[in-house]
């Protein structure tokens, strides 16, 4: 169509844009702030759940890491898986990591990161691996990041 409606077509199709694309100007996005809190204060609340030495080894091996991309200090706290949880949904907690069963019931309240390690039976699989604070997109990303570059389980898959 040509006349006078064509550059108004235009200049409503470029606010619409332009609209658009200011929207996406911080994603992903940590509705909480968790990245903006690790950065800031300098530290990484974790929780690590009960487990065997060698996922102590890989698990310590995933927060230095996370520590390193960010530029916090880890503070370690044991801990046990449903307190743990809850402390992450309150913002008390950063970052969860231990041995959880592959299919957790926690799956749909925490994101869970790529497995650092899988054990356990084909009828009752475990894997140690990170849980988070779900809807903490930027945070989540980073700390998949770290678990693939650490993780042998991921990085044969």
């Amino acid at each position: 169509m040509t006349g006078p409606t064509t550059p108004r077509r235009a200049a409503l199709l470029s606010l619409a844009l332009l609209t658009s694309l200011s929207a996406c100007d911080a994603l992903p996005r940590d509705p909480e702030g968790t990245l903006e809190h690790v950065r800031a204060s300098k530290t990484i609340r974790v929780g690590l759940t009960q487990m065997s030495r060698a996922d102590r080894a890989i698990a310590d091996k995933l927060i230095s890491v996370v520590a390193q991309r960010t530029g916090a200090r880890p503070t370690l706290t044991p801990v046990t898986t449903e307190p743990a949880f809850a402390a992450l949904d309150e913002g008390r907690l950063d970052l969860v990591v231990g041995p959880f069963s592959e299919d957790s019931p926690w799956a749909t309240d925490v994101a869970f990161g790529p497995p650092l390690k899988k054990a356990g039976s084909e009828d009752h699989p475990i894997e140690v691996k990170a849980a988070m604070r779900n809807g903490e997109n930027r945070w989540i990303m980073l700390v998949e990041a770290a678990s693939r570059q650490v993780s042998p389980a991921v990085a044969t898959q």
